[in-house]
């Protein structure tokens, strides 16, 4: 903070206007393995991201080098680009409300004293069950990820703001061979707290699913009802609204959801929030990447569109309140909105109630391809890598190859029959297993 002091006071000295500091500090351990542990690595990175404004000329720099004559020249070239820049004519002030949130459980203390031994402790039993699971079954590629950050703003209106974080990421691969026929088994977990991870668990189900599908085969093209597993819709669902939910893309005319604030956007029985008070929650922090607290903000409430994601910038255009939502993916990046924690709420059935609820249709298990969906038409695109069939209430034979599709806003509104219970995330998005009572599936003809 001392630099970033520094920092501000050399630009401001230089006649900018305004001026903000972003310090992060990172650690990451990664863990890369197959059948046994292959490599394991430690990196560590700090770097502050210099943003000043000459009225409404604005400019960003950035350097990894923190001490007082590196951060005093960059101070200097930042301020001088500034002077050079166009005027942003919607730009008035930065972020002027700090403060912290409620939210809680964010930071896995334990994380501190976790060392390279623990790790391997907790991994090894996990590979070693893939690898005995089935003698058709090996582990073919597994990512452990363990990061943990201080993050530190600092502008002209105010002391500064500090917080810490942590992320878990875990992901796992394993085949399968029988003669001629081979199949693959993935599994994935995202959490906060070390003790919460449950990588043995992650290997069994991974082994298991590379095993009944070896004999997965292509389904018939047509329409039916489709079930999508949790964790597989957050993923598509977050994929397809994170950016059109944002006061950016409203603003920029990028989405379709503009001006439909007020508005039945989808069925009553669908509720969306973004939440970044959520306990344990994957982007769960007190407050944004300008400082500015973050909260709970209804998205869509029994079908009708509440809101969009502010930061300061976009809040000031639309002359609303930043609704915490300011993110920067590196240091040397300025901020933009983007979602915390997106939440689909849940509701009542119970994954086995909606698979004997369906007489014939499909469950999706995993998907490939969902980022080639489009999230400003709508138009939904993904292949069902692992499937089953569903014949009278009962999941039947594996299936695979099927591209579901369909336009994702159309059936939010009118294409969802039964929410489920069980809330998982992918990441930041959260949903729970999802019903759609007809989606068009491009299978074998």
């Amino acid at each position: 903070m001392e630099v970033a002091e520094v920092a501000v006071k050399k630009a401001l000295g230089l006649g900018a206007t305004e001026v903000e500091v972003y310090t992060q500090k990172t650690k990451n351990v990664r863990v890369e393995f197959d059948e046994k542990i292959q490599s394991l690595k430690t990196t560590e990175s700090l770097g502050i991201g210099l943003r000043v404004a000459l009225g409404r000329k604005i400019a960003t720099c950035a350097t990894s080098i923190l001490d007082e004559k590196e951060i005093s020249e960059i101070a200097t070239r930042t301020v001088k680009i500034a002077k050079v820049a166009p005027e942003d004519p919607h730009w008035k002030h930065m972020n002027k409300k700090f403060g912290k949130s409620s939210a809680q459980e964010y930071y896995d203390k334990a994380l501190e004293d976790l060392e390279h031994k623990e790790i391997i402790e907790k991994l090894i039993p996990a590979i070693d069950l893939m690898k005995n699971y089935d003698k058709r079954v090996k582990p073919t590629r597994g990512i452990l990820n363990v990061s943990t950050s201080n993050v530190s703003i600092l502008n002209n209106y105010s002391e500064s703001s500090e917080r810490r974080e942590s992320n878990i990421e875990v992901w796992m691969r394993t085949k399968a061979k029988e003669a001629n026929m081979e199949s693959t088994g993935n599994e994935h977990q995202e959490a906060k707290f070390w003790k919460e991870t449950k990588f043995e668990e992650l290997a069994e189900k991974a082994a298991e699913k590379a095993v009944k599908f070896l004999k997965a085969k292509p389904v018939s093209s047509g329409q039916m009802a489709v079930v999508i597993r949790n964790q597989i819709f957050a993923n598509i669902f977050g994929w397809i609204l994170n950016g059109p939910i944002t006061a950016e893309w409203v603003q920029k005319g990028r989405s379709p959801l503009a001006n439909k604030v007020g508005t039945q956007i989808a069925t009553e029985d669908l509720s969306i929030a973004d939440d970044g008070l959520m306990p344990k929650g994957w982007r769960t922090k007190p407050f944004d990447d300008e400082g500015h607290p973050t909260q709970r903000t209804p998205i869509i409430e029994k079908g009708v569109l509440k809101s969009y994601i502010y930061d300061n910038y976009t809040a000031i255009k639309d002359d609303v309140e930043s609704t915490g939502n300011a993110f920067r993916a590196f240091y040397w990046a300025g901020p933009q909105p983007a979602p915390t924690n997106l939440i689909l709420k849940a509701g009542k059935a119970s994954p086995e109630e909606i698979i004997q609820d369906t007489k014939k249709g499909v469950f999706v298990e995993e998907t490939i391809g969902e980022w080639l969906s489009n999230p400003v038409s709508g138009n939904l695109n993904a292949t069902i890598s692992h499937g089953y069939l569903i014949e009278n209430g009962e999941l039947t034979q594996p299936i695979k190859g099927a591209v579901i599709s369909g336009n994702f806003y159309e059936l939010l509104k009118d294409g969802i029959e039964v929410i489920g219970n069980d809330l998982r995330n992918s990441a930041h998005c959260y949903s729970p297993t999802v019903k759609f009572t007809k989606l068009t599936l491009a299978g074998q003809e």
